[in-house]
């Protein structure tokens, strides 16, 4: 769980292509759509842009075979680039699907997840706030003793805004600029 912010944005790159090969590049029915005001998608760039503000309910998923091993999150106003890589084995499209309801297809599920919080009701109390960026193992019916073992890495990093933007393009693909224009102050 990471602190949300009025400009805090998740960014996360995928591999683009057409929905009818690879499928659609983002799930966001876990707790219902995202409003546009929330979520962008660059289909020609391949990059999924989420708002962190900790003011609205919501989570999205990126399945299988559009996942990159890396997510981020950059926040402005502490400057804050986060980066989240994770080990992705190559071929694999069974994941546990975690959506909250009965499953059809149990192990079709996502590979990295984002969730804002916010207000379960209107008027309500968010649970935090917060934001979340996390990844997933392959689902794996493993025998007993046997292990499965997945490693994912979260770094913070503040510093000098011109090397936060580099490590922003060459991991990201996108610039600290770009990501604060995604969203429009609120």
């Amino acid at each position: 769980m990471f602190p949300p912010g009025p400009d805090v944005t998740v960014v996360i790159p995928v591999v683009p292509g057409s929905d009818a090969e690879l499928g659609p590049a983002v799930n966001d029915s876990y707790f219902g759509a995202i409003p546009a005001d929330y979520l962008k998608v660059d289909e020609d760039r391949g990059l999924v842009f989420l708002r962190a503000n900790g003011k609205r309910r919501g989570k999205i998923g990126i399945p299988p075979r559009r996942a990159k091993p890396v997510a981020g999150s950059w926040d402005p106003a502490s400057g804050v680039l986060t980066l989240v890589g994770y080990d992705k084995p190559a071929g694999v499209t069974d994941y546990v699907n975690s959506e909250w309801r009965i499953q059809e297809h149990p192990y079709g599920g996502d590979v990295v997840n984002s969730y804002n919080d916010g207000p379960l009701s209107p008027g309500g109390k968010p649970l935090g706030p917060f934001y979340e960026i996390e990844t997933s193992s392959p689902a794996a019916a493993l025998a007993p003793n046997a292990t499965l073992t997945h490693v994912q890495r979260t770094i913070h990093m503040r510093g000098d805004r011109a090397a936060l933007d580099d490590v922003a393009r060459k991991v990201l693909r996108v610039s600290l600029d770009e990501i604060e224009k995604v969203f429009p102050a609120q």
